[in-house]
């Protein structure tokens, strides 16, 4: 019977220490990112060109690992998830 109980109380420990681990991973990917908000000025094969509430111009890489919100077109307002690469993470239209 105690085998049996300290069996559960290590498989209770792990699960928590796994748990952690797995939020902890996420924070980093997440830390990586930023979000931006702009115009769609154009776009280029796998290129979305923004401009930003600033007046600059953004240079967006899409790809099939993005996530889009729905086919998006020159004139869009849009709200994307950034890598500090410039990727493209996600893309949805800014209905504000």
């Amino acid at each position: 019977m105690k085998d049996i109980l300290r069996l559960f109380v290590l498989a209770a420990v792990m699960s928590l220490g796994w748990l952690n681990w797995t939020h902890a991973s996420e924070d980093i990917v997440a830390a990586g990112s930023q979000t931006l908000k702009g115009d769609v000025l154009k776009i280029e094969g796998e290129y979305y060109v923004l401009k930003d509430p600033t007046g600059m111009e953004v240079r967006l890489h899409v790809d099939q690992t993005s996530q889009l919100d729905s086919d998006l077109k020159a004139g869009d307002k849009i709200e994307a998830q950034v890598t500090d690469k410039g990727h493209a993470q996600s893309i949805k239209r800014d209905h504000q």
